[in-house]
């Protein structure tokens, strides 16, 4: 038996990184997955890759619209909504002085994101009374602050906040979904790899010096694999994280701890 047998869920920024880690995992775990993403190229790839328990869709998670046409699809295919996987986001480093209105509305547009996101997919969610969950997929530079992304930092602050109102509100119900938040610490990720490229053309540096720069505040000194951050999303959506709602599970070698 696997640990998501019979669920349905939608994973946001399923096209490639931690997202694409987290689909293949819940179907090996049993699932059925809604692959969604703003590139469809990238998602069908994606659901091809997984097989016949995978569909991918289209997907701007800014926009409400594409929010309802998603959940609607998923009400068609699967039935039911099961787990839902808030993933997608952006980063684009500046200073506070340098940050512009366009940067930090890009940032905020992702924190908007997942409200709009929960906000249509509960009804579904609620149909059948099961419960179920939603893993907003964060990061912990929402948790402290990092000189050089105030735009990015304060988003994932706001949506971490989010989270939590949102799981106080739905514990109330007798068979609740349960909202938590995983805030991973820097990953082998293709926004990973932009930002150290954004910082060595910025400053001069070499890439093998930017990413030790990014790394000053991992303890372990290493990156994540994406698998590392699917793995604790994978338990937070399963039935062994029954009584566990509103809590933020950082999977980032101990940053959030470092002195």
């Amino acid at each position: 038996m696997g640990l998501l047998d019979g669920k349905v869920a939608l994973v946001t920024g399923g096209g490639k990184g931690i997202g694409r880690a987290v689909a293949h995992m819940f179907v090996a775990e049993g699932a059925r997955v809604a692959v969604t993403g703003r590139t469809l190229s990238d998602v069908r790839r994606v659901a091809e890759e997984i097989g016949s328990k995978a569909v991918a869709i289209e997907h701007d998670v800014t926009k409400r619209a594409d929010w309802k046409n998603a959940i609607g699809y998923v009400k068609d295919w699967g039935g039911r909504l099961d787990v839902l996987v808030n993933n997608a986001g952006v980063v684009v480093g500046a200073s506070f002085l340098e940050a512009t209105d366009e940067n930090w509305q890009l940032h905020m547009s992702f924190a908007h994101a997942i409200f709009m996101g929960c906000q249509e997919a509960l009804p579904l969610m609620k149909q059948g009374g099961r419960g179920g969950s939603i893993i907003n997929v964060l990061s912990s530079w929402g948790q402290r602050p990092v000189p050089g992304f105030v735009s990015y930092c304060s988003s994932r602050a706001t949506a971490a906040m989010t989270t939590k109102v949102l799981a106080l509100e739905c514990a109330a119900d007798r068979n609740p979904i349960r909202v938590n938040s995983v805030h991973p610490g820097i990953t082998a990720t293709d926004m990973t790899w932009n930002a150290v490229d954004k910082m060595s053309a910025e400053t001069g540096c070499s890439k093998e010096e930017a990413l030790t720069a990014f790394l000053s505040f991992n303890p372990i000194k290493r990156m994540a694999e994406p698998e590392e951050i699917a793995a604790a999303v994978l338990y937070l959506a399963s039935d062994a994280a029954a009584l566990v709602t509103g809590i933020e599970l950082n999977v980032d070698g101990g940053s959030l701890i470092r002195p």
